[in-house]
């Protein structure tokens, strides 16, 4: 099992976050564009490489975003409508993000099991994510789904939802 923190930037204009493994190495940084109707956030490596992007789509009721890895869509993550809880799906990896908003906590499963447990840290400078992964085949993914969760959930950029989770 691999560890990695996600720790969203205090004092910016945009989201930005940074990537760390366990030993807390930067090793992706996640930046969005200043100017945009819509969300639209790229994680690049260390030197600006573009690896993955986060572009939200346009829905009222069910946020949306689609997830691109090579400029080729990897996974569509919907927000399923809720009551004080986290629920999304993701296709075509039938994957499902559940979760409780009030303690934070978040795991992504699909039909064999766990895939990625998640904390959001109580006191933090920003908000700080910890990534327990099983298999880091999907890790870009797993970063740009937790982007999301962050977005919709805590940021209250995810459109319009009922879920009692909009802010702190």
């Amino acid at each position: 099992m691999a560890t990695y923190y996600i720790k969203q930037k205090t004092f910016s204009f945009k989201d930005s976050f940074s990537v760390f493994d366990a030993d807390q190495r930067e090793v992706y940084r996640v930046k969005s564009k200043l100017f945009s109707w819509q969300n639209r956030l790229t994680i690049t490596d260390l030197d600006d490489r573009p690896l993955a992007e986060i572009k939200q789509q346009l829905s009222f009721l069910k946020p949306r975003y689609i997830i691109e890895e090579n400029g080729k869509p990897v996974a569509e993550v919907t927000k399923n409508f809720t009551f004080f809880k986290a629920n999304f799906s993701m296709k075509p990896q039938n994957w499902n993000l559940d979760g409780d908003v009030w303690a934070h906590q978040y795991t992504l499963t699909d039909e064999n099991g766990t895939l990625m447990h998640v904390t959001k840290k109580w006191f933090s400078w920003g908000d700080t994510y910890e990534m327990q992964i099983e298999d880091e085949s999907h890790l870009l993914t797993y970063i740009a789904v937790m982007i999301v969760l962050d977005m919709v959930l805590h940021n209250n950029n995810g459109g319009f939802a009922f879920d009692g989770g909009g802010g702190e």
